[in-house]
């Protein structure tokens, strides 16, 4: 194998001895599912890139290491059967849901955040027709976060995506049952297949009377996990967080969202797993990768895997 990444420089030697293990049973959970690709790479090929996205699921289980194999396989098993890549790259979403997500960065700033946007608010007249299929909403909003993983840099300090998410309009005491039902499954595909991709989480427009309920919170997550979290009351206060580039609605100076939205490329990968599933050499392969024994419930256990629609 080898040396391991210099930007692993601040993990204890215990923490370096869970990643090279976590590392060497890749090939055999690649082969026991017969797929390689993840966010648009192959783990298949050895790169720091790679190396970057399986720390993430071990620190998202504490250095766990049986617990994130499970939780790699897992999320392998979904990506072969979801296809997460052509929900983001070829396929043509109910009108429905537009200008409900946008995907931004600061331009100023080669290595800013990229944030994508959440307005729900605008779906509030209409929630049984936005969300009532809830398959469908599922393959458009993986598909928007699918979009924002292609415009990071896993081998570079951007490798989160900072999130907004606009609550203009939203009744928090009278909550659509097709929303909750829609918001429900997007949790658990976040949570479960995209650990440690949440940078900051901007709610904004959040009424005054339910600020009890993110004091709340601070009783359920980890300090690390609410260090994350910003509620604002107030969109217009974004910019003092984000900068002015945001929308002048946020407080700054930019363009409206729908003309600052990225589009970014679909990775080439994505052309090479519709034809060829990925599988290791034997030759690379480590011993037969045999189940955990940790009970499934543990695998993404850690608060900071959360990361909601």
């Amino acid at each position: 194998m080898a040396e391991v990444p210099k930007y692993f420089a601040g993990l204890t030697e215990e923490q370096l001895t869970a990643f090279k293990d976590l590392k060497s049973a890749v090939p055999a959970v690649i082969n026991k599912v017969a797929y390689s690709e993840i966010y648009g790479q192959d783990l298949a090929v050895e790169s720091e890139s790679t190396d970057v996205i399986i720390l993430k699921y071990l620190v998202a289980n504490t250095y766990d290491v049986p617990a994130a194999r499970a939780q790699l396989l897992e999320s392998l098993k979904w990506r072969k059967e979801f296809k997460p890549l052509s929900a983001a790259f070829e396929e043509t979403h109910d009108p429905k849901f537009d200008g409900l997500g946008y995907i931004t960065e600061d331009t100023a700033k080669p290595d800013g955040p990229i944030i994508t946007w959440n307005l729900y608010g605008q779906a509030a007249a209409k929630p049984e027709i936005v969300f009532g299929d809830v398959d469908a909403f599922l393959r458009w909003r993986v598909g928007v976060m699918e979009r924002g993983i292609q415009l990071l840099d896993f081998t570079s300090s951007r490798t989160t995506i900072d999130q907004v998410h606009d609550y203009s309009n939203v009744s928090f005491l009278r909550m659509d049952p097709n929303a909750r039902k829609a918001s429900k499954a997007a949790v658990a595909v976040f949570q479960s297949h995209y650990p440690e991709m949440l940078g900051k989480k901007y709610f904004v427009n959040v009424p005054l009377i339910m600020g009890w309920m993110f004091s709340a919170m601070k009783l359920l997550v980890s300090r690390e996990t609410m260090a994350k979290f910003v509620v604002l009351s107030y969109g217009s206060g974004l910019s003092e967080y984000t900068g002015d580039w945001v929308p002048k609605v946020y407080g700054g100076k930019g363009a409206a969202l729908k003309e600052m939205e990225i589009s970014p490329s679909a990775p080439a990968i994505l052309e090479k797993i519709e034809t060829t599933p990925t599988a290791v050499p034997a030759e690379q392969q480590s011993a037969e990768l045999t189940e955990p024994s940790e009970p499934a419930e543990k695998v993404a256990s850690s608060e900071q895997t959360k990361a909601e629609v």
